[in-house]
C-alpha cells in the first residue's frame, strides 16, 4: 500500500466528546493523501466510538500506549513510531483542522521544511471566538528570535518534512513546553519555519484543561527549572545556539512572570498565572521588539 504524504497524530485521552469534532475535520480536508493515527492514552477504544457515529474511513489508524495518562508526549511518540508519512502534523483530540489546513501549509513546508500556522481560540461550550493571539508583521517564516513570541498554542499546530527534519521525538521529561522544546528543535536541521497567517486551527479553550488549569503556574515553574538544567547539562534536543539562546530568553520571562504572579497572587487568590504570562507578551512593544530582533547582529 503506497505511503500518505501527511501523517496526523493525535493522542486521546478521555477524549470520547471531543474525537468525533476532530476526526471529522481531517475527513472534510480539501487535501486527501493523509493517514490520522489516534493513540488511546486510555484503554478506550475510539474506533468503536467513532463507528457509533458512523464514522469510517480506511485512513484512520488506531494504536495504544497501554496505559492511562502516560502523557501527550508520550502517546505522540507512539505515533511518531509508527507514522508512514513524510510530512507530520498533530491534532488535539478536543481541537479542530479548517479544511484548508493541510493544502495552505504544504506549500511552505515544501519551501522551508516546517510551518506553523496562527489560530483560532474559541469556547468549548459555546464555540464563541474569544481571540486570535498571533500579533507579528506579514512575514512568510519565523527565525528562532520569532518563534518563541509567535503565540502560546502554535508550538503544537506544526507541519513538518521528516526527512528534512529526521529522528525527533518529543522530551517526556517536561510537564509543560514540551510541544516548544519540540518545535525550537526544527532549527537544528532548518534555518527558517513557514508562517501562515490565515487561522488554520481551532483551539477549544475549555475550564480544566491541561492549558488552563489551576496548577499552570507549578507546571510552567517546573518546565522552566528543567528547560535550564537541560540546557547546562547538554542534555537538550536543541543544538542550534540562537535557538537555545531564545529559550534563556523565555526562562527569564517566566521568572518575570512568576515575580509578578507573586505579588499578584496576595491581593487576588484567584488571580491567573497564565493570563498574566499572555498579557505581559501583549503589553510589550510587540512588534517593535520583532523588528528588533530580526535586526539584531
Amino acid at each position: 500500500m503506497k505511503n500518505p504524504l501527511i501523517s496526523i497524530i493525535t493522542p486521546a485521552y478521555k477524549a470520547e466528546n471531543t474525537i468525533k469534532r476532530a476526526v471529522s475535520s481531517v475527513i472534510h480536508q480539501d487535501f486527501m493523501d493523509w493517514e490520522m493515527i489516534i493513540i488511546s492514552d486510555d484503554y478506550q477504544n475510539y474506533s468503536q466510538i467513532l463507528k457509533e457515529d458512523h464514522i469510517v474511513d480506511e485512513r484512520l489508524q488506531f494504536i495504544s500506549t497501554n496505559k492511562f495518562g502516560s502523557g501527550s508526549s508520550n502517546a505522540r511518540n507512539k505515533g511518531l513510531e509508527v507514522a508512514r508519512g513524510q510530512y507530520m502534523a498533530t491534532l488535539d483530540a478536543d481541537d479542530e483542522f479548517k479544511p484548508q489546513k493541510l493544502s495552505k501549509m504544504i506549500p511552505l513546508v515544501e519551501r522551508y521544511g516546517a510551518a506553523i500556522s496562527d489560530i483560532e481560540i474559541r469556547d468549548h461550550d459555546s464555540d464563541l471566538l474569544l481571540e486570535k493571539f498571533n500579533k507579528l508583521p506579514n512575514y512568510e517564516f519565523l527565525s528562532p528570535k520569532d518563534l518563541p513570541w509567535v503565540s502560546l498554542h502554535s508550538s503544537s499546530i506544526y507541519l513538518y518534512d521528516a526527512t528534512k527534519i529526521p529522528n525527533l521525538y518529543y522530551d517526556t521529561d517536561f510537564p509543560r513546553m514540551q510541544d516548544f522544546v519540540f518545535l525550537m528543535s526544527f532549527f537544528n536541521d532548518i534555518e527558517c519555519i513557514g508562517f501562515e497567517h490565515e487561522p488554520l486551527h481551532i483551539y477549544y479553550k475549555r475550564k480544566g484543561s491541561a492549558c488552563n488549569s489551576a496548577d499552570t503556574h507549578e507546571t510552567f515553574h517546573k518546565s522552566r527549572n528543567k528547560l535550564l538544567e537541560k540546557i547546562n547539562n547538554g542534555q537538550i534536543s536543541i543544538q542550534n545556539n540562537l535557538a537555545k539562546a531564545e529559550c534563556i530568553k523565555i526562562i527569564n520571562f517566566i521568572s518575570e512572570t512568576d515575580n509578578i504572579y507573586d505579588m499578584e497572587i496576595l491581593k487576588n487568590p484567584q488571580t491567573d498565572w497564565l493570563e498574566i504570562f499572555k498579557t505581559k507578551i501583549q503589553d510589550r512593544d510587540f512588534l517593535g521588539y520583532v523588528n528588533f530582533l530580526r535586526n539584531e547582529v
